[in-house]
């Protein structure tokens, strides 16, 4: 099974370098790892297998030995349907070190890492945001992206936000942009610069020891974990990326967090809230999944879980299927 990235779905102007991008591509890519397992096969990933290929991102082995899911991959399955970003405020409720753990643990096994912030360093986390809105907020081009993503037709394209739909002029005066690129405070209220820190009961960050396209793939996945263990938690999760999507602000974080050798790439929000009941929209699955026969050269098996692959076609019926 060959696994892309789609470009034409890039956002130029708030990711020029593709790194989210990519990124993202991991974390579905680790949902694809995932759903294997759930239905009982092993699978094997190789990682940028073509260098001549920049699009293309993996190749995924489906092996036709049968093995059952452990509770853990159980429950992280089942965690992909109900999961989404939480943008509410959340309950005055601490989060704990010892519930973080797993967290940390399941960026470990996707090989990457997760720092929690305490101290002085969620201060700066909250001026770091506000700083990289501001940043941002003051480009025409990245608020036309913005407006962009934030559109009514996107309930057709299935994707964006277009339940935070308005005309341009109306988005740009109003606290939908604050809400959707931070939190609310209250009910249709934006969080405000100085509430940041205090409105997170917990605040981390995930990132790769190194900053190329592989380590990148290995970030993706483990966000993408660590969003389904919280999931399976009870814990609610937005994100608060401005201070990883502006350069400066990313080299700086670099050294707050005392991780000069390594990259932060997501800052995540976690706490207790309310579940979400309206989900944003998702592109149908037919529209990115093209079924036939692969010929590809065997592959050696890998010894670590981002190894190699190849696919079998009678195995993705099962997979894709049904929704």
């Amino acid at each position: 099974m060959s696994f892309y990235a789609d470009r034409r779905h890039a956002l130029p102007v708030i990711d020029a370098d593709d790194r989210q991008l990519i990124m993202s591509c991991g974390s579905a890519l680790y949902n694809l790892r995932l759903a294997i397992r759930y239905f009982g096969y092993q699978e094997y990933a190789q990682l940028l297998p073509n260098p001549a290929d920049e699009n293309l991102i993996a190749r995924v082995q489906i092996s036709d030995t049968g093995t059952s899911a452990t509770d853990e991959e159980q429950a992280l399955f089942k965690a992909i349907t109900p999961r989404c970003m939480n943008r509410s405020a959340f309950q005055d409720k601490r989060v704990s070190s010892q519930t973080l753990l797993p967290l940390k643990e399941a960026a470990k096994k996707e090989g990457a890492w997760l720092h929690v912030c305490e101290g002085d360093e969620r201060d700066v986390i909250g001026h770091f945001v506000a700083e990289g809105d501001q940043i941002q907020m003051s480009s025409k081009n990245f608020r036309r992206e913005l407006a962009s993503w934030v559109n009514e037709r996107r309930y057709v394209s299935g994707d964006g936000y277009p339940d935070y739909a308005r005309s341009f002029k109306e988005l740009m005066s109003s606290p939908k942009p604050k809400i959707l690129r931070r939190f609310e405070s209250a009910p249709g209220q934006g969080v405000q610069d100085d509430e940041i820190a205090a409105g997170c009961p917990a605040i981390v960050i995930i990132g790769s020891e190194k900053g190329g396209d592989v380590d990148r793939l290995y970030a993706g996945q483990a966000f993408m974990r660590v969003l389904l263990q919280a999931e399976a938690l009870g814990l609610s999760v937005s994100t608060l990326n401005q201070p990883c999507e502006v350069p400066e602000l990313r080299l700086r974080l670099h050294d707050e967090i005392d991780a000069q050798n390594m990259r932060p790439h997501f800052i995540l929000r976690i706490g207790y809230g309310d579940p979400v009941v309206n989900h944003m929209p998702r592109r149908p699955l037919e529209t990115f999944i093209e079924r036939g026969n692969e010929a590809q050269s065997p592959m050696p098996k890998p010894s670590n879980d981002v190894s190699d692959g190849a696919q079998k076609t009678s195995i993705l019926g099962r997979l894709f299927g049904r929704r």
